[in-house]
């Protein structure tokens, strides 16, 4: 090999080392992409888990909580649906509270941190939608003009993670003295919620401009907002800590104590597409109203003539039970337990929505007698509120 052809052959290879370490250096700076991104368990952030359904999702955090917090037979978990507090009194079956303030314990117990209970999930559009639980973030998005059938994935974190729990020393000294230990006495199955897990739901988005969704959602405050131009997203999270999970104690020989309850299912599903849910001929339901405790009379009494008339072989009660605001919904809502009532909660929903057009079908994930539904109404707005 001649000097020349050597010194050829030297200067190609001086080139591929600096072409591959500007390749290499191109790829280690890339902006990372907070919806396809995976860290691991050592840093600040824990591992992105995908989940394929609504169903895998909420039983993840169940199980999650479950096993960090569970043991007895008498302990459960359960995905929040509705903001109870701490010494709230639910029924044996069913959600709806059998007593607020009896149960709850004074002081209340102080919350901790819990940063890593939960990984970051990254989900389908229409499985964050129905992840949005008691969260204004999706609501906010689309008010800011982001149109998420756009979106493949959204990443969905719970930020600022904290539990408030009563202990086995609490829970004995409430339940087992004065007007609280009298009700559970003499209410056999009454299920007492003792802790809570919180958290500030966040979700993240790809968009194509960032910063002009940014500028809208900080118009509509109320949320914290983040954008990153590089990676093409925005995310925006509750300012606020919301229940997520919800961890149930037991009392009594009532018709559920005697049983091991493994992990309740999901606690929502969507209407299913297909036949009209008025074409379903399913067993007649028992159906429960509850309405706002500052609505009028007459919103309930009509809920209760409008399923009466749409369903006239169903058992509706005739008494409406009010509940606290800060308790109800923003839309109205049917509830069922067992994965075989889809069908009548479909059926039901479709009568309510004549007066409630938003009116949706949500699961909730207690044990309860079959063809039992609970219809709530949405709660008052305050003047002026949104």
């Amino acid at each position: 090999m001649t000097h020349a052809i050597k010194k050829v052959v030297g200067l190609i290879a001086v080139a591929v080392v600096l072409v591959a370490v500007a390749v290499a250096w191109h790829f280690t700076h890339l902006p990372k992409n907070p919806i396809v991104t995976t860290t691991t368990g050592t840093g600040n952030h824990i591992s992105t888990q995908s989940v394929g359904d609504f169903d895998q999702f909420q039983q993840d955090l169940a199980d999650r909580v479950l096993k960090q917090y569970g043991g007895g037979k008498d302990f459960s978990v359960i995905v929040a649906t509705t903001a109870y507090p701490l010494g709230t009194l639910l029924r044996p079956t069913g959600s709806v509270p059998a007593d607020l303030e009896d149960c709850v314990p004074t002081p209340l117990p102080k919350p901790f941190a819990a940063q890593h209970l939960f990984p970051s999930y990254t989900m389908s559009r229409d499985t964050a939608l129905a992840a949005n639980l008691g969260s204004g973030a999706l609501r906010g998005l689309d008010s800011a003009g982001v149109n998420l059938k756009q979106s493949q994935n959204v990443q969905y974190t719970i930020a600022d993670t904290q539990i408030q729990i009563m202990d086995d020393k609490s829970v004995e000294q409430v339940t087992g003295q004065g007007n609280c230990g009298k009700y559970i006495s003499d209410h056999p199955g009454m299920r007492l919620i003792r802790g809570t897990v919180l958290g500030k739901m966040t979700f993240t988005v790809r968009v194509d401009n960032p910063a002009t969704v940014k500028a809208q959602l900080a118009k509509i405050g109320g949320f914290s907002i983040d954008d990153n131009p590089g990676s093409s997203t925005v995310s925006v999270s509750d300012n606020e800590r919301q229940p997520i999970v919800e961890l149930l104690s037991e009392f009594g020989n009532g018709p559920t104590a005697s049983i091991a309850h493994p992990t309740p299912k999901p606690v929502e599903a969507s209407v299913v597409s297909g036949r009209s849910p008025a074409s379903v001929e399913p067993q007649p339901p028992h159906m429960y109203v509850q309405m706002d405790v500052q609505d009028s009379p007459a919103s309930g009494a009509k809920v209760v003539q409008l399923l009466r008339a749409g369903w006239p072989s169903a058992n509706v009660e005739s008494k409406v039970q009010k509940i606290p605001t800060q308790k109800m919904p923003d839309t109205a809502q049917v509830r069922y337990f067992n994965e075989s009532d889809l069908a009548i909660a479909n059926r039901c929903v479709e009568i309510l929505r004549k007066a409630y057009p938003d009116a949706r079908v949500v699961r909730i994930g207690l044990p309860s007698p079959k063809e039992q539904l609970e219809v709530w109404l949405p709660k008052i707005k305050p003047a002026g509120g949104e």
